[in-house]
């Protein structure tokens, strides 16, 4: 599905995030990757979303390069759309980013919160 509207930067997976969730709940799409980690609660906290592909980016330099953050070398979905059918994930076995095929792949996700 088109979800347009979708950025790339640092700075705009809170509103990728939401512009996924209000399309899912218009077309009655429920637990999704945006879903999921717009509903989740840790610790007090509700205010998490999926990252844009350059937020998912960073973690993978500053975190996962790193050894921090029990990152496992798969593949991790973004919050940003690459193209009509396809979003941005990233390998973190290798930090490569891709336009994956379609929307349907079971890829990791990984929850974040700015601060």
């Amino acid at each position: 599905k088109d979800v347009s509207g979708t950025g790339t930067a640092v700075g705009t997976g809170k509103r990728n995030t939401q512009i996924i969730v209000a399309f899912c709940r218009n077309i009655g799409e429920l637990d999704r990757a945006a879903e999921l980690c717009d509903a989740l609660e840790v610790n007090g906290y509700d205010d998490w979303f999926l990252p844009s592909k350059d937020e998912l980016n960073l973690m993978y330099t500053n975190l996962k390069q790193k050894g921090l953050g029990e990152f496992s070398n798969s593949w991790y979905w973004s919050s940003s759309q690459g193209s009509t059918y396809g979003s941005w994930y990233q390998d973190f076995s290798n930090g490569s980013q891709y336009v994956s095929l379609g929307k349907h792949n079971t890829y990791s996700v990984r929850a974040v919160r700015a601060f």
